[in-house]
Parts: structure tokens; sequence; C-alpha cells
């Protein structure tokens, strides 16, 4: 009897021992769920966290590569346009060389056929007035004006005083052969005439 009371302590510690072993493993069983749980959510996570630094990372180098763009496109425009500045100073400084040249040549005709036409001449901004005198036999000491300017290498008629008829005409002929001369000889015999007209004569 005490055999048997032996072997059935024996047998009931045993299976204590095999009950605690196996609640110890469903313990770390649940243990390891939710530290696999914890993990996997973290990974997850992670995942997303990874997936949204990519895409923001994607739209910065678009940004970056839209921006270059704009730059290299500001840089063409910026350039194109200081070489049309460039060529639009070279081009008004030929044209100004050319209208300087123009009022030296016309500066030069007036002093040529001063004393010969009784011509005095008065300098304006970019252009001459021309005054001629011992046109009217009645009244000598009497002026007739005629303001010549230079535009764009063209002669234009600011003022005529008096008016004289073909003056257009006279015009035309000047800007065709740039004889400056020759126009002064026409417009005074053009006032000569207006004179004599008024005269009567």
């Amino acid at each position: 009897m005490q055999l048997a009371a032996e072997r059935k302590d024996q047998h009931l510690a045993l299976m204590q021992d095999q009950t605690d072993k196996l609640n110890n493993l469903q313990g770390l069983k649940a243990q390891l769920q939710v530290a696999t749980e914890q993990t996997s959510k973290r990974l997850r996570d992670e995942e997303a966290e990874l997936a949204r630094t990519q895409e923001a990372m994607a739209s910065a180098s678009a940004a970056v590569n839209s921006t270059e763009k704009r730059l290299e496109a500001g840089q063409l425009q910026l350039r194109r346009q200081q070489e049309e500045y460039r060529q639009r100073v070279a081009e008004l400084e030929a044209g100004q060389r050319q209208k300087q040249k123009q009022l030296d040549s016309l500066r030069r005709a007036t002093a040529l056929f001063g004393d010969r036409f009784s011509l005095k001449f008065r300098h304006g901004q970019d252009e001459l007035c021309l005054v001629m005198t011992d046109v009217d036999v009645f009244e000598q000491s009497r002026e007739f004006c005629i303001s010549v300017r230079i535009t764009d290498n063209v002669y234009s008629v600011t003022r005529c005083d008096p008016m004289v008829p073909g003056l257009d005409e006279l015009t035309a002929e000047v800007n065709r052969t740039n004889d400056f001369a020759t126009f002064v000889k026409s417009v005074r015999k053009a006032f000569v005439g207006v004179a004599k007209q008024a005269r009567g004569l």
C-alpha cells in the first residue's frame, strides 16, 4: 500500500510539473504572439513611412527638375534679351554717329555758303535753323527762316517762314541726293519768288 501511495504521489507530482510547463509554454506563446504582432505593426508602420518618404523624395526631385528647367529657360531668355539689348545699343550708337555726321555736314555747308547767300544758322537740338537775308530787295534785312531736322538719316523740315511752294518736292530731292547745298539754293530761290509775289512783281 505504501508503494502504491508513493507512485501515486510521484504521478501527481509529474502531472503537476507537466501542467506547470504547459502553462509556462502557453504563457510564452502568448507573449510571443504579442511580440510578433507588435513587430508586424512596427514593420508595417516603417514600410508606410518608407513609402511616404520615397513619395516625398520623388516629389522633391520632380520639383528640383522643374525648377532647374525654369532656371535654364530663364537664363536662356536673359541671354537673348542681353544680346538684343547689345544689338539695340550698337544700332543706336551707329545711328547717333550717322546723325552727328550729317549735322556736321550741314554746318559745314551752311558755313561754306553763309557769306554768298547771306545765310546764318542757329543750332537747335538735332536741327539747324537757316536764316537768310538779302532775299527781299525792298527789305534786305528781313529774315526768311527754314529749320531742318535729321531723324533716322532722313531730312525733314520742321519750320518754314514764310511757307514756300514745292517744299515737299525739295525735301524729297535732298533726301534722294543728300545734296544739301543744292537744297539751300533751291529754298533761297523759292523765298525770292515768294517775296516778289508778295510785292506784286
